[in-house]
């Protein structure tokens, strides 16, 4: 459950009662070459030309001269990919509109070998993806559609791998990005990123890499007096260490930590008539008791194995997560308090698999074994302050275990034509046990659920030549399910534990490169069935997990990037995504038709860049970005100031918005300066929004909620943004 809502609405019954190119297949030099790029996406390296299934590749360089450091910056660039926030540190992620509201993730995350974030709907899951920094990441790869026979829980969806550079023993590196920036309504902002490889012996590397960002705040309070409560410090890194004892074998150690916090929200109060979303006190601003703080810091421990046996490489990779979230919510309109929240998450994941070489017959096969134990505990209070003394305390603490078995092949039929195969067969057990410590009312709630789940996937691919593959994909995904934590006195009918949800996609794509014509392109069309959908849904005011009907996602999604004439590269991507359900909801007050939550129809990105010939030691560079989000609905929502069967609040549309980049700058020996802007046509995109909030200070009439209620409340994107960046090397 999301951390805010737990214990509120408890209190509340008690109380009341590429740069250019982002393409998956092949990335095209300013002199016309083609340049292959390999990923992992099938759990070996390979090229992505490759890979029967629709993918995104975002290499270093993308990620450098874009600017893309977030998941925000990142969704503009991969097709089919959105993300539903009202802070950084809870981002909900979406891939083929596979969302509609419930508190598991859909979306896997992935930082080199290490899963991270929660397969525990019971832990916040949706929103506990990490937003890392991507300084000095090799890659981010983005895969669409379910992941369920090489991934573990919580890759129905689709997967988001970074992919970090490994330390060289071949000598000395560094790097150092340093940058400025002015924020419309914000003011100015600043971070500082490094990275040093050092070789410490001939088979010994270690690489390290810090960041510290300040992002100025853009949301004002004039209840409070206040300007930019939003602001937000980003700040931590990575170290990684590569041993090679032998010429076969190498063992890499990773250490990550980050620490992201934020003065509050990044929300606007807004009123919703006849359909359309206007600011209730004015641009920017919201009206709250006190500021809501909320934060959230990662660690990552891992140890990567890999021994070539000559027949097959052995992996062996071992990690643990910890996941430390707080929250601070105004909810004096609902409880006459605050609620504020801490989530403690760790995690323990061990994975073996034993991969053929290639090249060793028609037949690449991949076996693996896959455990994860993860444990968490949700502490609550309803206060008068941020640490102030609680009224009302409840803590949950929820377990889960996954063991998994999973086998995947190839066979080259001929030459030019593969069949593939995957299975996986996953055991899940979990237990949950919910005290109200405050008043001592000891244990309210709790169980125990357990599931056998067999995911499969099969493809065939068709070269046509060494430029072009033909493919066709079926594969299944699924969510886990697990106990409910029922408030006091619930009915009998109420289920004690929730469903997996499941689904089965259908995939036919194309991938090119042509290197006469400068071109490269991807396109797949798909279509899912998405069975026993998790839900949020209110019981005696109270949320807990249930399973609501089917739903149908349908689409296409294109990537291009052509070379028209030498030094001018242009980039098309985009997506139209039809997602909706097939059966009511009435628990959520959804009916068949309604669109599945914040998933836009269409959604597109045009890059263009453009590198003049060299001026001495100098070469200067000029480029620019369209992105387009399309409309979208903005989610399912019951009603706490009404009674069923009139409590529900009918699903409403969040208006398209565009944004313009333009960037322009100049290369010279190992540096680069670059002058930037972000969204400078000052769009006010919409990127999460709720029918009311919480705040007593912001209590009105409330057409979305039939009567006097706090206002609703609209998720922003960040105002216009110029800056200003130096990176380079020693």
């Amino acid at each position: 459950m999301r951390i805010s809502s737990r214990l509120g609405v408890l209190a509340t019954a008690l109380l009341a009662g590429t740069s250019l190119i982002p393409l998956a297949v092949s990335a095209q030099t300013n002199n016309g070459s083609v340049e292959t790029v390999i990923v992992t996406a099938e759990k070996r390296a390979e090229s992505a030309q490759n890979v029967p299934m629709s993918l995104t590749v975002l290499g270093q360089d993308q990620l450098n001269t874009l600017n893309l450091r977030n998941f925000e910056d990142i969704m503009a660039q991969v097709p089919g990919l959105s993300v539903s926030e009202a802070d950084p540190s809870h981002p909900v992620l979406i891939l083929r509109g596979i969302n509609a509201g419930g508190d598991g993730a859909t979306v896997g995350t992935y930082l080199d070998e290490t899963p991270y974030g929660s397969s525990n709907a019971l832990a916040n899951g949706t929103d506990t993806a990490p937003n890392l920094d991507t300084f000095d990441m090799q890659r981010v790869e983005v895969l669409r559609g379910p992941q369920g026979t090489l991934y573990g829980a919580g890759a129905e969806g689709g997967l988001l791998k970074f992919v970090s550079n490994a330390p060289d023993a071949t000598g000395f590196d560094d790097a150092v990005e340093l940058t400025g920036i002015n924020m419309d309504n914000g003011g100015f902002g600043e971070s500082e990123r490094a990275m040093l490889n050092v070789p410490l012996t001939d088979d010994l590397a270690l690489r390290a890499v810090g960041f510290d960002v300040r992002t100025p705040g853009y949301i004002g309070d004039p209840a409070l007096g206040l300007q930019h409560v939003n602001d937000e410090t980003d700040y931590g890194g990575r170290v990684s260490m590569l041993w090679n004892p032998a010429d076969k074998l190498s063992v890499r150690f990773n250490i990550m930590q980050q620490q992201l916090d934020l003065g509050n929200d990044s929300v606007e109060d807004v009123i919703v008539t006849d359909g359309k979303i206007s600011p209730l006190y004015g641009d920017y601003e919201q009206k709250r008791t006190a500021t809501s703080p909320n934060g959230v810091r990662y660690y990552l421990y891992n140890t990567t194995v890999n021994w070539d046996l000559n027949f097959a490489t052995l992996t062996s990779a071992s990690s643990y997560t910890d996941l430390r979230d707080f929250t601070f919510d105004d909810d004096t309109a609902l409880l006459g308090a605050d609620v504020q929240g801490f989530l403690r998450q760790g995690k323990f994941i061990q994975e073996v698999r034993l991969a053929s070489d290639p090249g060793q017959g028609p037949l690449d096969w991949l076996v693996g074994f896959y455990y994860a134990n993860e444990h968490d505990g949700l502490h609550q209070d309803v206060v008068f302050s941020f640490h102030g003394a609680p009224l009302e305390s409840l803590n949950l603490n929820s377990a889960y275990i996954e063991t998994t078995g999973f086998a995947n092949a190839t066979y080259h039929v001929t030459s030019n034509f593969e069949l593939g195969a995957g299975l996986r067969y996953a055991t899940d057990s979990q237990n949950s046990d919910e005290t109200l410590t405050l008043p001592p009312l000891g244990s309210i709630a709790g169980g125990d659920s357990s599931h056998n789940i067999m995911t499969w996937a099969g493809d065939a691919r068709y070269h046509l030549d060494d430029q072009t593959m033909l493919y066709a994909r079926v594969a299944t995904g699924w969510r886990p399910g697990g106990p409910n934590d029922l408030p006091p006195g619930a009915p009998p009918g109420v289920p004690h534990t929730f469903n997996p949800d499941s689904l089965t996609n259908y995939e036919v794509g194309a991938k090119s490169t042509l290197p006469d014509e400068n071109l490269s392109f991807d396109a797949d069309a798909f279509y899912i069935n998405w069975q026993d959908i998790q839900l949020l849904e209110t019981v005696l005011n109270y949320n807990i997990n249930g399973n609501g009907g089917t739903a149908t996602s349908k689409g296409f999604e294109a990537n291009a990037t052509w070379q028209p004439v030498e030094r001018l590269t242009l980039n098309l991507n985009g997506a139209f995504t039809d997602a909706y359900l097939t059966a009511p909801a009435p628990a959520v007050g959804a009916t068949t038709g309604n669109p599945l939550p914040n998933s836009p129809k269409w959604s597109g990105t045009l890059n263009g860049d453009y590198q003049f010939l060299p001026m001495g030691d100098f070469t200067p560079y000029v480029g620019a970005s369209w992105h387009y989000i399309g409309d979208r609905g903005w989610g399912f929502n019951t009603n706490p100031f009404a009674a069923p069967p009139n409590n529900s609040i009918p699903e409403g549309t969040l208006p398209s918005y565009n944004t313009f980049d333009l960037r322009i700058g100049v290369d010279w020996q190992k540096w680069t300066l670059e002058l930037y802007g972000k969204n400078l046509n000052g769009a006010k995109g919409i990127e999460a929004f709720a029918p009311y909030g919480g705040s007593v200070a912001s209590l009105g009439y409330n057409p979305l909620l039939g009567g006097v209620g706090p206002a609703a409340t609209a998720s922003i994107i960040q105002p216009r943004v110029v800056g200003l960046v130096l990176r380079g090397k020693f």
